[in-house]
């Protein structure tokens, strides 16, 4: 069984500050570890990393974060802190495609997207990555679905749907699936945007051995392009991490691993443990 992918959100110095935010607004959150570049922190039973990476990479709508709730009551709890320094980019509704919707982009820039849903997708998992294709990616939605599908030996897809009339006829309005247990949200942009897929929001692989790293890493960078210290995009523009699954434990107090890590593109495990 392969690991958990988990996401990575980027931060300029303000990591602990946006994690701990998050833990007074999800329950069921705690901070896990931190150091002075990352910390790990459980947000309603799930795994996120903040990086604090400097002032290079700016989150925008291309990925959001969806929130599946139990009632109107949880909804407006969860909005009303999300908004404290931040603001709507799609007020609280009926909406056709669920009973009582809200998009919020909070203090930190990363946007929430919070909708009702059933006992069992909350059970399943509550907070969902969602990835709108637009920009250069605009309508490739079901290309990546089918290159997720290539790629991870544990990938399912769960529900689909299309657009039925328009420009976008035929196109994939919304479809949930999971790639390594970790379930996503993916759709086409019904409008043009400017922003696309950046480091802002990475997915980390986590990885048992040297031959699972090297065979992440080729397929993403074919088509896609590398960059340091086991990042890599793949060629839709979304940012991987593949990394050891104990690449914490490798590195914690020996600065010669993170001195090799910063030196390496594609991670080598041989090469921190000496």
């Amino acid at each position: 069984m392969h690991l958990r992918i988990y996401p990575a959100l980027w931060f300029d110095n303000q990591a602990l500050e946006a994690l701990e935010f998050y833990c007074s607004v999800f329950p069921h959150s705690q901070i896990l570890e931190q150091n002075a570049t990352v910390v790990k922190a459980s947000l309603a039973n799930q795994l996120f990393i903040g990086i604090n990476g400097g002032p290079y990479f700016l989150p925008n709508p291309a990925i959001s974060f969806t929130v599946i709730c139990e009632s109107r009551q949880e909804i407006n709890a969860l909005w009303q802190k999300l908004m404290i320094g931040g603001s709507s980019l799609k007020d609280l509704g009926h909406y056709a495609w669920n009973a009582y919707y809200g998009w919020v982009q909070h203090q930190y820039g990363y946007s929430w997207q919070l909708q009702l849903g059933q006992a069992k997708q909350i059970q399943q998992q509550k907070i969902l990555p969602n990835l709108l294709f637009c920009g250069i990616h605009q309508n490739q939605c079901s290309q990546a679905l089918q290159y997720y599908q290539k790629i991870f030996p544990d990938f399912q897809r769960h529900q689909l749907t299309r657009y039925t009339s328009g420009e976008l006829k035929g196109h994939i309005q919304d479809c949930s699936f999971s790639i390594n247990h970790l379930e996503l949200i993916a759709k086409d942009s019904p409008d043009t945007h400017i922003f696309d897929f950046n480091e802002a929001v990475s997915f980390v692989i986590p990885c048992k051995t040297q031959q699972e790293i090297d065979y992440y890493w080729n397929y993403f960078t074919e088509h896609g392009t590398e960059s340091w210290c086991g990042w890599c995009k793949d060629v839709f523009g979304i940012s991987w991490q593949i990394v050891p699954k104990n690449i914490s434990a490798i590195l914690k107090g020996k600065p010669q691993a993170l001195s090799a890590l910063t030196s390496m593109k594609k991670i080598i495990i041989q090469d921190l443990l000496v």
